[in-house]
Protein backbone atom coordinates (compact mmCIF):
# COMPACT_ATOMS: atom_id res chain seq x y z
CA UNK A 1 0.00 0.00 0.00
CA UNK A 2 1.07 3.57 -0.60
CA UNK A 3 0.68 6.04 2.26
CA UNK A 4 -2.41 7.51 0.59
CA UNK A 5 -3.93 4.05 0.11
CA UNK A 6 -3.29 3.16 3.75
CA UNK A 7 -5.00 6.34 4.90
CA UNK A 8 -8.03 5.57 2.73
CA UNK A 9 -10.72 8.22 2.84
CA UNK A 10 -10.02 9.19 6.45
CA UNK A 11 -6.37 10.29 6.54
CA UNK A 12 -4.06 11.94 4.03
CA UNK A 13 -0.81 10.46 2.79
CA UNK A 14 1.03 13.36 4.48
CA UNK A 15 -0.48 12.43 7.85
CA UNK A 16 0.51 8.77 7.44
CA UNK A 17 4.04 9.93 6.54
CA UNK A 18 4.20 11.90 9.80
CA UNK A 19 3.17 8.79 11.75
CA UNK A 20 5.77 6.63 10.00
CA UNK A 21 8.59 9.11 10.62
CA UNK A 22 7.66 9.55 14.28
CA UNK A 23 6.92 13.26 13.88
CA UNK A 24 3.45 12.61 15.25
CA UNK A 25 2.00 10.09 17.70
CA UNK A 26 -1.34 8.53 16.85
CA UNK A 27 -4.41 8.62 19.09
CA UNK A 28 -6.09 5.25 19.79
CA UNK A 29 -8.79 5.66 17.12
CA UNK A 30 -6.14 6.15 14.42
CA UNK A 31 -4.21 3.08 15.60
CA UNK A 32 -7.39 0.98 15.46
CA UNK A 33 -8.13 2.20 11.94
CA UNK A 34 -4.61 1.47 10.66
CA UNK A 35 -4.58 -1.97 12.29
CA UNK A 36 -7.90 -2.76 10.60
CA UNK A 37 -6.55 -1.58 7.22
CA UNK A 38 -3.47 -3.77 7.60
CA UNK A 39 -5.33 -6.81 8.92
CA UNK A 40 -3.53 -6.96 12.26
CA UNK A 41 -4.40 -6.22 15.87
CA UNK A 42 -3.55 -2.87 17.45
CA UNK A 43 -0.96 -4.63 19.66
CA UNK A 44 0.69 -6.26 16.65
CA UNK A 45 0.97 -2.88 14.96
CA UNK A 46 3.30 -1.79 17.77
CA UNK A 47 2.34 1.89 17.81
CA UNK A 48 2.32 3.80 21.09
CA UNK A 49 -0.82 5.95 21.40
CA UNK A 50 -0.72 9.56 22.52
CA UNK A 51 -0.94 9.83 26.29
CA UNK A 52 -4.27 10.91 27.71
CA UNK A 53 -5.38 11.23 31.27
CA UNK A 54 -6.83 8.12 32.94
CA UNK A 55 -10.58 7.89 32.67
CA UNK A 56 -10.89 7.74 36.47
CA UNK A 57 -9.40 11.22 36.75
CA UNK A 58 -11.81 12.84 34.30
CA UNK A 59 -14.89 14.87 35.06
CA UNK A 60 -17.00 17.29 33.05
CA UNK A 61 -14.70 20.24 33.86
CA UNK A 62 -11.42 18.74 32.58
CA UNK A 63 -12.05 19.46 28.92
CA UNK A 64 -13.09 23.04 29.62
CA UNK A 65 -10.07 23.68 31.85
CA UNK A 66 -7.62 22.36 29.25
CA UNK A 67 -9.37 24.28 26.49
CA UNK A 68 -9.32 27.59 28.37
CA UNK A 69 -5.59 27.26 29.07
CA UNK A 70 -4.99 26.18 25.45
CA UNK A 71 -6.74 29.31 24.21
CA UNK A 72 -4.63 31.42 26.59
CA UNK A 73 -1.49 29.83 25.13
CA UNK A 74 -2.88 30.56 21.66
CA UNK A 75 -3.25 34.27 22.44
CA UNK A 76 0.31 34.22 23.84
CA UNK A 77 1.39 32.76 20.46
CA UNK A 78 2.75 29.64 22.16
CA UNK A 79 1.47 27.34 19.42
CA UNK A 80 3.13 24.15 20.67
CA UNK A 81 1.64 24.50 24.15
CA UNK A 82 -1.76 25.42 22.70
CA UNK A 83 -1.72 22.31 20.53
CA UNK A 84 -0.65 20.06 23.41
CA UNK A 85 -3.33 21.40 25.76
CA UNK A 86 -5.97 21.21 23.04
CA UNK A 87 -5.01 17.55 22.54
CA UNK A 88 -5.63 16.94 26.24
CA UNK A 89 -8.92 18.84 26.02
CA UNK A 90 -10.00 16.74 23.03
CA UNK A 91 -9.18 13.50 24.86
CA UNK A 92 -10.98 14.64 28.00
CA UNK A 93 -14.07 15.75 26.07
CA UNK A 94 -14.19 12.51 24.10
CA UNK A 95 -14.02 10.34 27.19
CA UNK A 96 -16.48 12.54 29.09
CA UNK A 97 -19.00 12.35 26.24
CA UNK A 98 -18.88 16.05 25.34
CA UNK A 99 -19.00 16.18 21.51
CA UNK A 100 -19.35 19.96 21.27
CA UNK A 101 -16.32 20.52 23.52
CA UNK A 102 -14.44 17.87 21.53
CA UNK A 103 -15.15 19.79 18.31
CA UNK A 104 -13.89 23.02 19.90
CA UNK A 105 -10.68 21.33 21.02
CA UNK A 106 -10.06 19.89 17.57
CA UNK A 107 -10.50 23.37 16.10
CA UNK A 108 -7.80 24.77 18.41
CA UNK A 109 -5.54 21.82 17.51
CA UNK A 110 -5.97 22.55 13.82
CA UNK A 111 -5.32 26.26 14.25
CA UNK A 112 -2.22 25.64 16.37
CA UNK A 113 -0.80 23.17 13.85
CA UNK A 114 -1.42 25.64 11.03
CA UNK A 115 0.29 28.46 12.96
CA UNK A 116 3.30 26.22 13.65
CA UNK A 117 3.59 25.29 9.97
CA UNK A 118 2.73 21.62 10.60
CA UNK A 119 0.43 21.38 7.61
CA UNK A 120 -0.08 17.61 7.69
CA UNK A 121 -1.42 17.82 11.26
CA UNK A 122 -3.55 20.85 10.37
CA UNK A 123 -5.08 18.91 7.47
CA UNK A 124 -5.72 15.90 9.68
CA UNK A 125 -7.48 17.86 12.43
CA UNK A 126 -9.47 19.98 9.97
CA UNK A 127 -10.74 16.91 8.16
CA UNK A 128 -11.79 15.37 11.46
CA UNK A 129 -13.64 18.60 12.23
CA UNK A 130 -15.51 18.46 8.92
CA UNK A 131 -16.55 14.84 9.48
CA UNK A 132 -17.41 15.34 13.15
CA UNK A 133 -20.90 14.51 14.40
CA UNK A 134 -21.31 18.09 15.63
CA UNK A 135 -20.52 19.51 12.18
CA UNK A 136 -22.97 17.08 10.61
CA UNK A 137 -25.79 19.00 12.25
CA UNK A 138 -24.58 22.47 11.25
CA UNK A 139 -23.76 23.65 7.74
CA UNK A 140 -22.00 26.68 9.19
CA UNK A 141 -19.67 24.60 11.39
CA UNK A 142 -18.93 22.19 8.55
CA UNK A 143 -18.23 25.12 6.19
CA UNK A 144 -15.81 26.62 8.72
CA UNK A 145 -14.03 23.27 9.13
CA UNK A 146 -13.75 22.84 5.36
CA UNK A 147 -12.32 26.38 5.07
CA UNK A 148 -9.67 25.46 7.60
CA UNK A 149 -8.94 22.23 5.74
CA UNK A 150 -8.73 24.08 2.41
CA UNK A 151 -6.27 26.58 3.88
CA UNK A 152 -4.09 23.81 5.31
CA UNK A 153 -4.13 21.91 2.01
CA UNK A 154 -3.28 25.08 0.08
CA UNK A 155 -0.31 26.15 2.19
CA UNK A 156 0.80 22.51 2.21
CA UNK A 157 0.75 22.61 -1.61
CA UNK A 158 -2.05 20.07 -1.97
CA UNK A 159 -4.05 22.29 -4.30
CA UNK A 160 -6.53 19.74 -5.73
CA UNK A 161 -7.91 18.98 -2.26
CA UNK A 162 -7.80 22.68 -1.34
CA UNK A 163 -10.05 23.43 -4.31
CA UNK A 164 -12.42 20.57 -3.46
CA UNK A 165 -12.82 21.54 0.20
CA UNK A 166 -13.08 25.27 -0.50
CA UNK A 167 -15.73 24.58 -3.15
CA UNK A 168 -17.69 22.45 -0.71
CA UNK A 169 -17.41 25.19 1.92
CA UNK A 170 -18.83 27.75 -0.50
CA UNK A 171 -21.81 25.53 -1.31
CA UNK A 172 -22.54 24.92 2.38
CA UNK A 173 -22.16 28.62 3.25
CA UNK A 174 -24.58 30.00 0.66
CA UNK A 175 -27.28 30.48 3.31
CA UNK A 176 -24.87 31.09 6.20
CA UNK A 177 -24.08 34.54 7.67
CA UNK A 178 -22.23 36.74 5.13
CA UNK A 179 -18.92 36.56 6.99
CA UNK A 180 -18.92 32.74 6.78
CA UNK A 181 -19.64 32.84 3.04
CA UNK A 182 -16.90 35.46 2.65
CA UNK A 183 -14.39 33.20 4.43
CA UNK A 184 -15.29 30.31 2.12
CA UNK A 185 -15.01 32.48 -1.00
CA UNK A 186 -11.62 33.81 0.10
CA UNK A 187 -10.38 30.24 0.56
CA UNK A 188 -11.63 29.24 -2.89
CA UNK A 189 -10.15 32.33 -4.58
CA UNK A 190 -6.75 31.76 -2.97
CA UNK A 191 -6.68 28.09 -4.03
CA UNK A 192 -7.90 28.90 -7.56
CA UNK A 193 -5.22 31.55 -8.04
CA UNK A 194 -2.42 29.30 -6.84
CA UNK A 195 -3.69 26.43 -8.98
CA UNK A 196 -3.64 28.66 -12.06
CA UNK A 197 -7.35 28.39 -12.75
CA UNK A 198 -8.77 30.50 -15.62
CA UNK A 199 -8.90 34.24 -14.93
CA UNK A 200 -12.60 34.36 -15.84
CA UNK A 201 -13.35 31.89 -13.04
CA UNK A 202 -11.44 33.80 -10.37
CA UNK A 203 -12.90 37.10 -11.60
CA UNK A 204 -16.41 35.67 -11.14
CA UNK A 205 -15.57 34.57 -7.59
CA UNK A 206 -14.05 37.98 -6.79
CA UNK A 207 -17.18 39.73 -8.06
CA UNK A 208 -19.28 37.47 -5.84
CA UNK A 209 -17.04 38.24 -2.86
CA UNK A 210 -17.33 41.98 -3.51
CA UNK A 211 -21.14 41.63 -3.44
CA UNK A 212 -20.98 39.66 -0.18
CA UNK A 213 -18.70 42.29 1.38
CA UNK A 214 -21.55 44.83 1.11
CA UNK A 215 -23.48 42.77 3.69
CA UNK A 216 -20.57 42.42 6.14
CA UNK A 217 -21.09 44.97 8.91
CA UNK A 218 -17.67 44.89 10.53
CA UNK A 219 -15.17 47.30 8.99
CA UNK A 220 -12.34 45.08 10.22
CA UNK A 221 -13.83 42.06 8.43
CA UNK A 222 -14.29 44.09 5.25
CA UNK A 223 -10.62 45.03 5.51
CA UNK A 224 -9.69 41.34 5.46
CA UNK A 225 -11.90 40.85 2.40
CA UNK A 226 -10.31 43.80 0.57
CA UNK A 227 -6.90 42.34 1.44
CA UNK A 228 -7.85 39.08 -0.29
CA UNK A 229 -9.42 40.88 -3.27
CA UNK A 230 -6.38 43.12 -3.65
CA UNK A 231 -4.01 40.17 -3.67
CA UNK A 232 -6.21 38.47 -6.28
CA UNK A 233 -6.13 41.61 -8.42
CA UNK A 234 -2.33 41.70 -8.29
CA UNK A 235 -2.08 38.04 -9.27
CA UNK A 236 -4.45 38.52 -12.19
CA UNK A 237 -2.35 41.45 -13.47
CA UNK A 238 -4.69 44.27 -12.43
CA UNK A 239 -2.07 46.18 -10.46
CA UNK A 240 -4.07 49.42 -10.22
CA UNK A 241 -7.04 47.71 -8.60
CA UNK A 242 -4.74 45.73 -6.34
CA UNK A 243 -3.12 48.90 -5.04
CA UNK A 244 -6.51 50.52 -4.44
CA UNK A 245 -7.93 47.54 -2.56
CA UNK A 246 -4.84 47.06 -0.41
CA UNK A 247 -4.94 50.75 0.56
CA UNK A 248 -8.60 50.28 1.60
CA UNK A 249 -7.68 47.17 3.57
CA UNK A 250 -4.92 48.98 5.48
CA UNK A 251 -7.39 51.76 6.29
CA UNK A 252 -10.16 49.43 7.49
CA UNK A 253 -8.29 46.64 9.22
CA UNK A 254 -7.85 47.67 12.83
CA UNK A 255 -4.46 47.14 14.51
CA UNK A 256 -6.17 47.51 17.87
CA UNK A 257 -8.36 44.52 17.14
CA UNK A 258 -5.67 42.28 15.66
CA UNK A 259 -2.23 43.85 15.57
CA UNK A 260 -0.49 40.80 14.09
CA UNK A 261 -2.97 40.58 11.22
CA UNK A 262 -2.50 44.29 10.47
CA UNK A 263 1.28 43.85 10.45
CA UNK A 264 0.93 40.85 8.16
CA UNK A 265 -1.26 42.89 5.84
CA UNK A 266 1.47 45.51 5.49
CA UNK A 267 4.04 42.83 4.75
CA UNK A 268 1.71 41.06 2.29
CA UNK A 269 0.84 44.29 0.47
CA UNK A 270 4.55 45.12 0.21
CA UNK A 271 5.29 41.67 -1.20
CA UNK A 272 2.55 42.02 -3.85
CA UNK A 273 4.10 45.30 -4.97
CA UNK A 274 7.52 43.69 -5.15
CA UNK A 275 6.14 40.83 -7.25
CA UNK A 276 4.77 43.47 -9.63
CA UNK A 277 8.15 45.22 -9.76
CA UNK A 278 6.94 48.20 -7.70
CA UNK A 279 9.16 49.63 -4.99
CA UNK A 280 7.25 52.85 -4.18
CA UNK A 281 5.94 52.74 -0.62
CA UNK A 282 7.35 49.26 0.01
CA UNK A 283 10.14 50.38 2.35
CA UNK A 284 7.63 52.17 4.60
CA UNK A 285 5.31 49.12 4.69
CA UNK A 286 8.18 46.82 5.60
CA UNK A 287 9.34 49.20 8.34
CA UNK A 288 5.84 49.12 9.85
CA UNK A 289 5.78 45.33 9.68
CA UNK A 290 9.32 44.97 11.05
CA UNK A 291 8.56 47.09 14.12
CA UNK A 292 5.82 44.73 15.29
CA UNK A 293 6.51 41.31 13.80
CA UNK A 294 9.98 41.24 15.35
CA UNK A 295 8.18 41.29 18.73
CA UNK A 296 4.91 39.42 18.24
CA UNK A 297 5.34 37.57 14.95
CA UNK A 298 6.14 33.90 14.57
CA UNK A 299 9.41 32.72 13.05
CA UNK A 300 7.51 32.31 9.77
CA UNK A 301 6.37 35.95 9.89
CA UNK A 302 9.94 37.14 10.42
CA UNK A 303 11.19 34.88 7.62
CA UNK A 304 8.67 36.36 5.18
CA UNK A 305 9.60 39.88 6.29
CA UNK A 306 13.34 39.39 5.82
CA UNK A 307 12.70 37.64 2.51
CA UNK A 308 10.72 40.67 1.28
CA UNK A 309 13.45 43.06 2.48
CA UNK A 310 16.06 41.16 0.46
CA UNK A 311 13.82 41.24 -2.59
CA UNK A 312 13.43 45.01 -2.26
CA UNK A 313 17.20 45.44 -2.12
CA UNK A 314 17.50 43.32 -5.27
CA UNK A 315 14.93 45.40 -7.15
CA UNK A 316 16.72 48.56 -6.05
CA UNK A 317 19.77 47.33 -7.96
CA UNK A 318 21.92 46.03 -5.11
CA UNK A 319 22.23 42.28 -5.82
CA UNK A 320 25.41 41.77 -3.76
CA UNK A 321 23.74 43.22 -0.66
CA UNK A 322 20.60 41.17 -1.41
CA UNK A 323 22.69 38.01 -1.60
CA UNK A 324 24.28 38.84 1.75
CA UNK A 325 20.84 39.34 3.32
CA UNK A 326 19.51 36.04 1.99
CA UNK A 327 22.60 34.09 3.06
CA UNK A 328 22.27 35.62 6.52
CA UNK A 329 18.61 34.58 6.61
CA UNK A 330 19.42 31.01 5.57
CA UNK A 331 22.24 30.72 8.12
CA UNK A 332 20.34 32.23 11.07
CA UNK A 333 19.65 29.45 13.64
CA UNK A 334 16.51 31.27 14.82
CA UNK A 335 15.08 31.07 11.31
CA UNK A 336 15.72 27.35 10.90
CA UNK A 337 12.08 26.19 11.34
CA UNK A 338 11.02 28.45 8.46
CA UNK A 339 14.11 27.83 6.33
CA UNK A 340 13.75 24.04 6.40
CA UNK A 341 10.03 24.23 5.63
CA UNK A 342 10.26 26.64 2.69
CA UNK A 343 12.50 26.68 -0.35
CA UNK A 344 11.72 30.33 -1.03
CA UNK A 345 14.98 31.53 0.53
CA UNK A 346 17.12 29.36 -1.73
CA UNK A 347 14.90 30.20 -4.69
CA UNK A 348 15.43 33.94 -4.14
CA UNK A 349 19.17 33.36 -3.77
CA UNK A 350 19.10 31.59 -7.15
CA UNK A 351 17.40 34.61 -8.72
CA UNK A 352 20.04 36.89 -7.23
CA UNK A 353 22.84 34.69 -8.57
CA UNK A 354 21.26 34.94 -12.00
CA UNK A 355 21.19 38.72 -11.69
CA UNK A 356 24.91 38.58 -10.87
CA UNK A 357 25.56 36.44 -13.95
CA UNK A 358 26.48 33.26 -12.02
CA UNK A 359 24.52 30.43 -13.67
CA UNK A 360 26.44 27.69 -11.86
CA UNK A 361 25.71 29.11 -8.42
CA UNK A 362 22.11 29.80 -9.45
CA UNK A 363 21.64 26.22 -10.59
CA UNK A 364 22.99 24.90 -7.27
CA UNK A 365 20.58 27.16 -5.36
CA UNK A 366 17.62 26.03 -7.48
CA UNK A 367 18.54 22.40 -6.73
CA UNK A 368 18.70 23.14 -3.00
CA UNK A 369 15.33 24.91 -3.21
CA UNK A 370 13.82 21.92 -5.02
CA UNK A 371 15.13 19.62 -2.29
CA UNK A 372 13.50 21.68 0.47
CA UNK A 373 10.21 21.90 -1.43
CA UNK A 374 10.29 18.15 -2.08
CA UNK A 375 10.80 17.32 1.61
CA UNK A 376 7.75 19.42 2.44
CA UNK A 377 5.75 17.72 -0.35
CA UNK A 378 5.38 21.04 -2.16
CA UNK A 379 5.78 19.26 -5.45
CA UNK A 380 4.66 22.05 -7.78
CA UNK A 381 7.36 24.42 -6.52
CA UNK A 382 9.92 21.60 -6.48
CA UNK A 383 9.18 20.77 -10.10
CA UNK A 384 9.54 24.40 -11.15
CA UNK A 385 12.93 24.69 -9.44
CA UNK A 386 14.17 21.43 -10.98
CA UNK A 387 13.14 22.78 -14.39
CA UNK A 388 14.99 26.05 -13.77
CA UNK A 389 18.07 24.07 -12.75
CA UNK A 390 17.83 21.91 -15.85
CA UNK A 391 17.54 24.98 -18.07
CA UNK A 392 20.77 26.31 -16.56
CA UNK A 393 22.72 23.06 -16.84
CA UNK A 394 24.44 23.83 -20.14
CA UNK A 395 25.37 27.33 -19.01
CA UNK A 396 26.80 25.97 -15.76
CA UNK A 397 28.93 23.46 -17.68
CA UNK A 398 30.25 26.20 -19.95
CA UNK A 399 31.11 28.32 -16.91
CA UNK A 400 32.16 26.07 -14.00
CA UNK A 401 34.07 28.82 -12.17
CA UNK A 402 31.62 30.99 -10.15
CA UNK A 403 34.42 33.47 -9.45
CA UNK A 404 34.61 34.35 -13.17
CA UNK A 405 30.96 34.47 -14.22
CA UNK A 406 29.64 34.79 -17.73
CA UNK A 407 27.58 37.92 -18.25
CA UNK A 408 24.93 36.54 -20.54
CA UNK A 409 21.73 38.40 -21.40
CA UNK A 410 19.80 35.16 -21.76
CA UNK A 411 20.70 34.19 -18.20
CA UNK A 412 19.82 37.60 -16.77
CA UNK A 413 16.44 37.57 -18.47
Amino acid sequence: MSQAELGGERYTGSYISHLESGRRAAPPDVIEFLAMRLGVTADELGMEPTLVEPVDNLDNTHALEHLLIAERAWYDRDWATAGELATRAAASALQAGQPERHWQALYVQAQAALAEGDFADAIHFAERLADHQVAAGSQTLRAQALCLSATAHRVGDELPMALVHAGQAVELARDAPPIVLADALMCLISAALEAGRPTAETDRLCTWLEDVSLHVESGHARGVIYWALGTAAFKSGNVGKGLELHDLAIELLSPRRDLRMWLRLNRSAANCRLEAGITDGVKEMLEVARGGLSLIGSVFDVFELRHAEAKLVLLEGRPLQAAELVRGLLADPAMRPAVVSSGRGEELLAEIELDLGRPGSARAAFIRAAGVYGKQEQFRQASQCWQRAADLENLAVQNPDPQNPIVDSTVKS
